[in-house]
């Protein structure tokens, strides 16, 4: 029996314009289909309210309220809220409950398209996407140039497919002007007037469909993108918006309106800016709107600041970038240029020389081009403690010697990571073919000019990141390990095996022993060394798999909140670990684990080979909050990151808050509403934290500089 299709207008008049255009193109090719589905959503979704700032849009890019059920999404193509449509459902005539029930089977069947991953390896990671628009082109060329590039595209085009891939992009573009209409027509109806009313309904005369003039416009062409996106990544800010700025005229005005920019990352939990670097010619790239953005955007959570930092950078911008960190928001964090450079030289991937310039961390800290790149962030990731305890469960058996039990381990993980990657390459091969990205074809480099979906290779470079969970505890794990049983023989493999079942019930002795074995973040050269030897072969694994897309996967460690409940499935383990306990941040220790100074720290994680985790290594270092107070203070700690950086460290980011602030914070949350944590790759407000994970961050260990 053939499935009966909802009615468009009827879903339109129940509020639900996405799955309305979706429904109309019945059995015309998933380009056509999704794009007149974004189309309509332009059309008929509704806008926030103006509030007199200096930008519109403005605020969150949909109320709370009667919200529609199905919406875009830049990592899925579409959501689905299950219970906001089986609320509309509730108490519908008939008819419309039979609309909602052929809608369901409709994105029921969507869906089965492209298959859940079925596998347990999803930490930190389930075939999310992030990516960076390309903003820059859209100030300097304007949108009225994208819509001739796409009827060029399709005069040329005798293949279907590309035919269909350009009349959804001229359908999506037809969309962008309603939408652009219907924003000043919100702008002109508003209520709230004020200094910034007329000069914006200016600017949007003129941006984004024409080229930039000004400043001021180009910055509201970048916000008018940003919510067309999806609110995602504003990327490398700093460089797009350099050509427009003249110090004597704009900066007044400028830092208005970059801060108001940040409200609107903040409000809809946006993610990252990178600032500074390199240009494409190899020179400098730091530039007066580098230190101005971090000012602009001192005190607030979001955007994720990324300065990417060479051994030539300005005194200037490390004061800023002090003076933006003293304001508790734990941005900037800092990122080595050179080594990030080098390493995506080194990784294969076909970048051009002067593409390297855009490399910018996106989503949490992903590494991504801005612009013309499509990376899978996070694609996938893989708890190794998880693997760790059911090797072990295997082989700690009498008469096995140590050596055995690394090389039993490294096989599962050899087996387990090359299985999860071939089933994320199926899945991103269905994607490819039935689930098309428009808007971010019609955005990003090379897409239209190809004639190729973003999901199905259009952008220019593709690859995946991938994350990996725990290797501090598989490192500690091991270490004591091979001291308890096979140098102090304290205990067989086999009463080993058995205390571990049993979560270390009655062996408190034993298990404190373990406890006081060298741990990963010490400088303990027999721990250090065996992180990076279980570090290199999870990093060869996953670099060996080829990403079906185009490129390669990247491994990155990136936990963001996740260290916490990853270790929830996790038994105990022979450093002492109880069964569920959090896994350790990142690539950085286990919490509270690393006592020996924050040098020691930085050298045990040098010790990895870090440029192959070029998906980018997450460093968390706490600092005392009277760390940053002075300039002498400020001193040790820049030497603190150049130091680092020149062992070889990628990525380092600072929380400058007292234990005592955090203990309170826990106690009466009512009186640290604003009180922001570095966590992951990003900063987040504390009470927005698990009990369990406000706990973890709490043990992090407090260092004076």
């Amino acid at each position: 029996m053939d499935r009966i299709l909802p009615d468009s207008k009827l879903l339109l008049a129940v509020g639900e314009p996405f799955a309305a255009g979706l429904c109309e193109l019945s059995g015309y090719p998933p380009a056509e289909r999704y794009a007149r589905a974004w189309r309509r959503w332009l059309e008929h979704a509704p806008l926030p309210a103006y509030d007199g700032q200096s930008l519109y849009p403005c605020g969150k890019s949909l109320p709370d309220q009667n919200r529609p059920a199905i919406a875009p999404s830049y990592s899925f193509t579409f959501s689905l809220n299950q219970d906001a449509l089986s609320d509309k459902a509730a108490g519908a005539e008939p008819v419309l409950i039979a609309q909602f029930d052929a809608l369901t089977a409709l994105l029921s069947a969507e869906s089965a398209k492209t298959p859940d991953r079925n596998h347990r390896h999803t930490v930190g990671g389930n075939a999310y996407t992030h990516a960076i628009v390309r903003y820059d082109r859209v100030l300097h060329e304007g949108l009225d140039s994208y819509e001739e590039r796409a009827h060029k595209g399709l005069s040329l085009a005798t293949d279907p497919e590309k035919r269909s891939f350009y009349t959804g992009m001229l359908d999506l573009l037809a969309g962008i002007r309603i939408w652009h209409g219907r924003v000043i027509m919100q702008l002109r109806q508003s209520e709230a007037d004020g200094i910034w009313h007329g000069r914006l309904l200016d600017a949007l005369s003129q941006v984004p469909f024409r080229p930039a003039r000004t400043f001021y416009e180009a910055v509201a062409a970048y916000n008018f993108v940003y919510y067309l996106d999806g609110c995602d990544n504003p990327g490398r800010m700093d460089q797009v918006l350099q050509p427009f700025y003249d110090i004597a005229r704009d900066e007044t005005d400028a830092w208005q309106t970059l801060s108001d920019f940040a409200d609107n990352v903040s409000i809809n939990n946006g993610w990252s800016i990178a600032l500074g670097g390199t240009a494409p010619d190899g020179k400098p790239a730091y530039n007066d709107l580098t230190s101005l953005i971090m000012r602009a955007m001192r005190g607030r959570f979001r955007p994720s600041i990324e300065l990417r930092v060479r051994r030539d950078m300005q005194d200037a911008v490390w004061v800023a970038a002090f003076d933006a960190l003293a304001s508790g928001n734990g941005q900037p964090a800092f990122y080595n240029e050179e080594a990030y450079l080098n390493g995506l030289r080194a990784a294969g991937l076909g970048i051009r020389e002067a593409d390297l310039a855009l490399w910018n961390g996106g989503g949490c800290t992903e590494t991504m081009l801005h612009g013309c790149s499509n990376v899978g962030s996070l694609d996938a990731g893989f708890n190794l403690p998880l693997i760790l305890a059911d090797s072990l469960g295997r082989t700690l058996k009498n008469g096995i010697i140590f050596d055995d039990i690394l090389e039993s381990f490294a096989a599962d993980i050899r087996r387990e990571i090359t299985d999860a990657l071939t089933q994320l390459n199926e899945h991103l091969a269905a994607r490819a073919q039935h689930r098309p990205q428009p808007m971010r074809s019609l955005l990003i480099d090379d897409c239209l000019d190809l004639g190729r979906d973003f999901n199905d290779g259009g952008a220019r470079y593709n690859w995946s990141v991938v994350n990996v969970a725990g290797l501090a505890n598989v490192a500690d794990a091991l270490e004591a390990l091979r001291i308890a049983v096979f140098v102090e023989q304290l205990i067989s493999p086999d009463g080993m095996r058995d205390v571990l079942v049993q979560n270390f019930a009655g062996q408190q002795q034993l298990r404190q022993r373990l406890l006081a074995c060298p741990k990963f973040g010490n400088d303990e050269p027999s721990v250090d060394h065996l992180a990076a030897r279980i570090a290199t072969i999870v990093y060869d694994v996953i670099s060996a798999v080829p990403c079906i897309r185009g490129g390669r996967f990247l491994p990155a460690h990136i936990m963001f909140e996740t260290f916490a409940s990853a270790g929830a499935v996790v038994g105990a383990l022979p450093d002492g670990r109880l069964a569920g306990e959090a896994l350790a941040d990142s690539v950085g220790p286990v919490q509270g684990r690393d006592r020996n100074g924050p040098t020691a720290l930085l050298r045990s994680v040098s010790c990895l080979p870090l440029q192959q985790a070029i998906g980018t290594p997450v460093l968390n270092l706490r600092l005392v909050k009277s760390a940053i107070a002075d300039e002498a203070g400020q001193q040790r700690i820049r030497q603190l990151i150049e130091v680092y950086f020149s062992m070889g460290g990628l990525q380092i980011q600072l929380s400058l808050l007292d234990r005592s602030e955090l203990e309170d914070a826990l106690a009466h949350p009512e009186r640290h509403e604003d009180l922001i944590v570095r966590i992951g790759g990003y900063s987040t407000y504390f009470n927005r934290l698990t009990l369990e994970l406000k706990r973890e961050v709490i043990k992090r260990t407090e260092y004076m500089v």
